[in-house]
């Protein structure tokens, strides 16, 4: 098993080796100094960036401490309650001009997260009750608007003047899914603030994939500008230059979410729950209003999180006299409410984890015998590429220089054997992959679902479809990693097909995941500029693509995944 990993140069940094094992040991200083030798850094964001939730340790503590981190204490300068802008406007402009490295988790507040749990979830408003659907309807609107893309480029853009171009590096830190899907759990527990009337919303499991849905939809379009960012400020397309890196944090979480198996409700006893769970809501004993702590003649409904819900719920309870806000004890109060939605110490431990697995990876990975099965349709084939053989060559040429690397496959020719098939959707990938599973592959790209969102093929059952074809690798070959690949195109009506696609397949890697298989997303880094008709990249983007794998590999081997391959 395991071996190094390989640094090279970042912008003025020497080319060095790193030696990181693949059993999850905790990289060090020297590792870390390798690839950035941290002389400031900051921490920007919102409450994600900031201790609710989290006690007494968030991860801004917990990177602290860290040896990564060389000793460095971070500027601390998140906003609870900000948006992109005024993190943008308000918090960057106190960064050290010597800052080289930056944490920014932004973005909730300006998609109306809390609007949206209110509507779902809390109900502050009582009978008055927003809609739960519309809300999600218009974040998901907002998150592809020019405005939600602007906001994000002046962020980036202020956080790099003070970085520099070459020599810093900014990590945006993603969201994790707050519910386990398709579980029966917390079906009849509610959160509402108000009891009895018709006022209680249950956390069925509608509503929790829905919620779950909003945050994954949130994650891909984060990831998305920040490539879009990343491309224009490195035109060659070396994804190791890259200014910007998006920390996915949401699978970490997989098993330890809110309404798994078992677990019944979101009370304080559900100590294996990465989100604050504060008292939950367990019978409700006592009574108590919040128009002491708000007048609702003057408050602001439109204010932060605790302005906005006790101002909602002062004037809720003075205008419908049935209305009673309800809590699980004396010690229940609104910051147990905030608290359920933001990831405890060990959340925020994960989160550290990432980060600094992120500072000290190299460009590709080493001493591993790799037999990999190229999964998929055209672009598998590499159909629009130079040579027809899109990211297998550039993957290949690099992972062989310090690996084993043996393809497998029907088509093609050796080395470069694939099971790509142009044309294909996923259930006829799913059929073919038969023939070459046998070879037991110990890793396999799966690249497919273009031409199920190009024909409209029962879309709404396509990511389920990739799910099964999953299963069906991990059936005949439960030893392999498998590397799941987002998609996108820019087909008419296709573009925004895909996001929802990208949103709801991570639901499925994360049930398979959860599982105990080695199923992991892989972000492809392409915009549709990499596309040359709309579906197919061009050479530029068959390379970043392959540049895509070797770090998704990199993340299956730092969790101890990639085992050497069976013997047939």
């Amino acid at each position: 098993m395991g071996g190094t990993l390989l640094a090279c140069t970042l912008g003025s940094l020497i080319t060095v080796l790193i030696l990181v094992t693949t059993t999850n040991a905790a990289p060090t200083a020297a590792q870390c100094a390798a690839n950035l030798r941290i002389q400031n850094w900051a921490s920007l964001g919102d409450s994600y960036a900031n201790v609710v939730g989290g006690g007494l340790k968030d991860y801004r503590n917990l990177m602290e401490s860290d040896p990564c981190l060389q000793g460095k204490k971070p500027q601390y300068l998140a906003l609870t309650d900000g948006t992109i802008p005024l993190v943008a406007d308000q918090a960057v402009p106190k960064m050290l001009r010597n800052t080289n490295y930056v944490t920014i988790s932004a973005g909730t507040n300006d998609i109306g997260l809390i609007q949206i749990l209110d509507a779902c979830v809390y109900n502050f408003i009582g009978s008055a009750s927003l809609n739960c659907d519309q809300l999600l309807a218009n974040a998901a609107t907002f998150m592809s608007s020019a405005s939600f893309a602007s906001s994000w480029d002046n962020l980036l853009s202020k956080t790099q003047s003070v970085t520099g171009p070459n020599s810093g590096k900014i990590h945006v830190v993603g969201n994790a899914a707050f519910f386990a899907d398709g579980t029966p759990s917390c079906s009849e527990t509610s959160l509402a603030v108000y009891k009895g009337q018709g006022q209680q919303k249950y956390l069925t499991p509608t509503i929790r994939k829905k919620l779950n849905e909003l945050i994954h939809r949130f994650n891909w379009w984060q990831n998305y500008l920040i490539t879009i960012y990343n491309r224009a400020k490195v035109p060659d397309g070396n994804i190791q230059q890259y200014p910007v890196q998006f920390i996915d944090i949401d699978d970490r979480f997989n098993t330890h979410r809110l309404c798994r198996f078992g677990v019944q409700g979101t009370g304080s006893g559900d100590t294996d729950a990465w989100f604050s769970t504060g008292d939950g809501l367990k019978t409700p004993t006592t009574r108590k209003t919040y128009q002491d702590l708000k007048s609702p003649a003057t408050c602001n409904p439109n204010g932060g999180w605790n302005e906005y819900a006790t101002c909602r719920m002062a004037k809720a309870v003075q205008n419908t006299a049935y209305l009673t806000l309800t809590n699980s004890g004396s010690g229940t109060t609104l910051n147990n409410w905030e608290r359920i939605f933001h990831p405890t110490t060990q959340g925020h431990n994960a989160i550290r984890e990432e980060a600094v697995s992120q500072i000290a990876r190299g460009p590709t990975l080493s001493g591993y015998n790799l037999r990999i099965l190229p999964l998929g349709a055209s672009t598998t084939q590499g159909f629009a590429s130079s040579d027809n053989l899109g990211y297998r060559k550039i993957l290949y040429d690099t992972l062989r220089r310090t690996n084993t690397v043996t393809y497998v496959g029907s088509q093609g020719t050796a080395p470069l054997l694939h099971e790509g098939h142009p044309g294909w959707t996923i259930k006829d990938v799913d059929t073919v992959s038969e023939v070459s599973l046998p070879a037991r592959p110990n890793v396999v790209l799966i690249h497919v679902g273009t031409n199920d969102i190009l024909t409209n093929n029962n879309l709404d059952q396509a990511p389920d479809r990739l799910g099964a074809l999953i299963d069906h690798v991990t059936r005949v070959a439960p030893d392999a990693v498998v590397l799941v690949a987002s998609l996108v195109s820019s087909r008419p009506g296709a573009f925004e097909k895909s996001v929802t696609f990208n949103a709801r397949l991570a639901t499925v890697i994360n049930l398979r995941q959860g599982a105990g298989k080695k199923v992991m997303r892989a972000w492809m880094h392409l915009t549709t500029d990499d596309l040359v008709d709309g579906v197919h990249p061009g050479d530029a983007g068959y390379n970043k693509m392959a540049q895509a794998w070797i770090q998704a590999l990199q993340r299956a081997a730092a969790r101890g995944w990639i085992g050497a391959p069976v013997r047939v």
